[in-house]
């Protein structure tokens, strides 16, 4: 039986990111590659740097400069992996590893590109909705770890979609976008979830629509908006703190993944009573998002360059940096002198409340183990 060691002998990360769906961007080099996943309008949805690529040394990078070797690599992106089943985590790691290890590997030299995508207006029609059901949502269920209470309350803002357009005869998972200062609440854009794959709707407004789950009877009895950066994420939230939310009382949005001005402003216009509640990722973009958003609330112009080691804010006639480690809505109040009502909400141990959801399972199962 093969060990860890074996297997970081025999098999490459980037490998595995290809056949994930990354991209080398050729742009960043070749001595520490860069490989970029995007969704079906070019949008970026993660980026791994590789040092040490095609060695025993290899190791990976994310966003937030996180990373490890192969074996690290694999259990924090096992989702990726729908097809490989088991109760045991480590056996499951094993049973990936195993895979490509006998898989016969060439690269595929497929390089990133900047999509340029036209400006067409969203084709409603090519997406059809169909009824959907708790059944219908075991992704949700089976594989996050959203519980069948939470699922059934949020139903009536969950669809099941199929692109007429698409390849193959299956549906996504589908999580409405609508613009909220339109009062026809007609569908712009479309969330996309399913196993191994997540995504936006061809096309979509992303810029000025989000998705807004409003359990309010009117949206001027809203008091609290709760802006995630997925529809899963939102959930999770939801469950980890049910005993702390008045449902009659909150909004629950999704700005996709990164936010935009009109996402924040134009929610606000359509519940103007409401107090902000950000759950951003436990990392340097979720933190980053946080001040975006108070920056959108308090009405101030806050422009950020990230550098290598930290990030520089001009806000008000200042000017300052903080460490990427130490940013944070906190450290830049303390800064800037911009305290926004707003609350900001971290998954404690973990990126995002997903996690937390999946930690738990895990736990569990090694109990009845």
């Amino acid at each position: 039986m093969l060990t860890f060691d074996d297997y970081k002998a025999k098999i490459s990360i980037i490998q595995i990111l290809e056949d994930l769906g990354y991209k080398q961007d050729i742009s960043k080099g070749k001595v520490s590659p860069v490989f970029k996943l995007t969704d079906g309008a070019g949008n970026k949805l993660d980026e791994i740097i590789i040092k040490n690529p095609h060695s025993v040394q290899e190791h990976y990078y994310d966003r937030n400069y996180k990373g490890g070797d192969l074996i690290q690599f694999i259990k924090n992106h096992i989702n990726d992996f729908p097809q490989f089943q088991h109760q045991n985590t480590f056996v499951r790691i094993n049973m990936i590893l195993g895979h490509y290890a006998n898989e016969p590997y060439s690269p595929k030299y497929e390089a990133f590109k900047v999509v340029k995508t036209e400006n067409k207006s969203f084709d409603r029609d090519r997406y059809k909705e169909f009824p959907t059901t708790l059944a219908d949502l075991r992704f949700l269920t089976n594989e996050r770890n959203i519980n069948h209470q939470v699922v059934e309350k949020f139903l009536p803002f969950i669809t099941r979609v199929k692109d007429l357009q698409g390849n193959g005869n299956y549906y996504n998972i589908g999580f409405p976008y609508i613009n909220p200062t339109d009062k026809d609440n007609k569908v712009t854009n479309y969330e996309l979830r399913n196993y191994g794959f997540k995504g936006m709707a061809a096309g979509g407004d992303k810029s000025n629509s989000l998705w807004i789950a409003d359990f309010c009877p009117h949206p001027r009895m809203a008091k609290h908006i709760y802006f995630a950066e997925s529809a899963l994420d939102a959930m999770s939230f939801y469950q980890l703190n049910a005993n702390k939310i008045k449902l009659e009382e909150s909004v629950f949005c999704s700005v996709g993944g990164y936010i935009s001005v009109n996402q924040i402003k134009n929610t606000l216009l359509r519940y103007p009573q409401a107090k902000v509640h950000t759950c951003f990722d436990n990392d340097l973009n979720g933190n980053l998002y946080d001040i975006k958003v108070s920056g959108i609330i308090s009405n101030t112009e806050v422009t950020i360059k990230e550098n290598k080691d930290d990030v520089l804010f001009k806000t008000k006639g200042r000017e300052f940096t903080i460490n990427k480690n130490d940013v944070s809505l906190e450290s830049f109040r303390e800064k800037s002198k911009i305290i926004a009502p707003m609350i900001s909400h971290k998954a404690e141990k973990a990126k995002d409340f997903n996690e937390i959801l999946m930690k738990q399972h895990e736990q569990k199962k090694s109990i009845k183990l």
